[in-house]
């Protein structure tokens, strides 16, 4: 039973390694880079984010925790965007699950974990991601392709 186990984490850190996370997009822009900040800021609020952190001194802005997920398992989640030689966008999120309280417990405060979250399942991601992405478009902003 203990080699089963192993051999699972082993294969599971293995596969980690060939598909890596993919919260983040990047893109190339052509406008100065003073306007494209507060280009993404405009395109962010017309999908209804509210931006929490708007840091025009170092190009980045963070909006505040959007909730996504069902009933027993949520995920809130900020999107990122820091802007360089390219537009730098990413998603950090934690989940939030239920947990199954004992027979005799009714609720409590120790009923939901929050648990930081590497990645989303993939379609969440779209769900995220592909709004975002066709504003991109619409501005002129160019997605990187990934080198293989």
């Amino acid at each position: 039973m203990r080699k089963a186990i192993f051999f699972f984490f082993i294969i599971f850190q293995i596969l980690q390694g060939i598909y890596p996370t993919r919260m983040a997009r990047e893109y190339h822009y052509s406008i100065p880079k003073s306007e494209v900040l507060e280009k993404c800021r405009k395109l962010l609020v017309k999908l209804d984010y509210d931006i929490d952190i708007f840091a025009a001194e170092s190009h980045m802005l963070i909006t505040k925790p959007v909730k996504l997920g069902g009933a027993l398992r949520r995920y809130d989640y900020v999107v990122y965007v820091q802007v360089s030689d390219r537009i730098n966008l990413q998603v950090a999120a934690e989940r939030s699950i239920f947990k199954r309280g004992s027979q005799s417990s009714v609720g409590g405060s120790g009923q939901i974990e929050i648990q930081p979250e590497a990645t989303m399942p993939y379609h969440l991601q779209k769900k995220i991601f592909n709004p975002i992405y066709n504003e991109m478009i619409k501005n002129k902003f160019r997605p990187m392709q990934k080198s293989k």
